[in-house]
C-alpha cells in the first residue's frame, strides 16, 4: 500500500487546485443589498467544549443500544440527560477514549448538554468543527468540514477511519424549548455569509 504524507496530498491537491482557478475568473456579479443567507448571528454558541477521537479501525465507536450491530449506519446522538446514556454503547476503544470517557462524565445535565457525531473519514483527513448554533425552532445545529490532518501523519486515503466528535453545550433541555436538533457538513470550511464578520473574514 503506497503511503502519503499529509503534506504530499495537499501539494498536489493545491496544484489541481491552480489548475482548476486557471479557467475559472469569468465575471460575476452580487447584490451587496441581498440579505446574507445562513443562520442568525443571534444564535450562534460561542461557550462550548469539545473534543474527538479517532477509530483507525474503521468501525463504529459509539453505538445506540438498538441498533444493528451488523450495520454500516454512525449512529450520532443528542444527550440531555444521564438516563440517555444507558441507551449509548462504546464499542470500540481507540486511543483516547478515556479522555473521552471523563468528558463525557463531567458533563452536568442540569445545565448542559451533549452531542455525539460521528463521521466516516480517509486515513489524511480529519473532522472539523465549523459553528454550532442554536435557533429558536431547533435545540443545536452543529456544522462539521474537512481538514487534511498533519504535514507529518503518513496516510493512505484508501483507508477508512471513524472520527467521534463531541460537544459540550452550555445549556441544558430546561433552558430551551425546541427539541429537534440537525448535524451537517462539507468540504469547505468557509462559513455561510450571515456569520461572516471583518474578524472572521482573514481565516476564510
Amino acid at each position: 500500500m503506497s503511503l502519503q504524507t499529509r503534506r504530499q496530498l495537499l501539494l498536489s491537491g493545491g496544484a489541481s487546485l491552480l489548475t482548476a482557478l486557471a479557467g475559472c475568473t469569468g465575471s460575476g456579479s452580487s447584490s451587496s443589498s441581498r440579505t446574507p443567507h445562513g443562520p442568525r448571528p443571534e444564535d450562534l454558541v460561542t461557550e462550548y467544549d469539545y473534543t474527538d477521537v479517532r477509530s483507525t479501525s474503521g468501525t463504529p465507536i459509539f453505538r445506540a443500544g438498538d441498533s444493528d450491530t451488523s450495520g454500516s449506519t454512525l449512529d450520532a446522538f443528542l444527550v440531555r440527560a444521564d438516563e440517555d446514556l444507558d441507551d449509548i454503547d462504546v464499542v470500540a476503544t481507540p486511543d483516547g477514549i478515556d479522555e473521552v470517557r471523563r468528558f463525557i462524565d463531567e458533563t452536568t445535565f442540569r445545565s448542559q448538554s451533549l452531542v455525539i457525531v460521528q463521521h466516516r473519514v480517509d486515513a489524511c483527513h480529519d473532522m472539523k468543527l465549523n459553528y454550532v448554533v442554536s435557533p429558536p425552532d431547533h435545540f443545536v445545529d452543529a456544522d462539521f468540514c474537512y481538514v487534511l490532518r498533519d504535514a507529518a501523519v503518513e496516510c493512505s486515503v484508501d483507508d477508512r477511519h471513524v472520527v467521534a466528535s463531541l460537544i459540550r453545550l452550555p445549556f441544558s433541555d430546561s433552558d430551551r424549548d425546541a427539541s429537534g436538533w440537525s448535524q451537517g457538513g462539507g468540504r469547505s470550511c468557509r462559513l455561510p455569509p450571515s456569520l461572516r464578520n471583518e474578524s472572521t473574514e482573514g481565516d476564510t
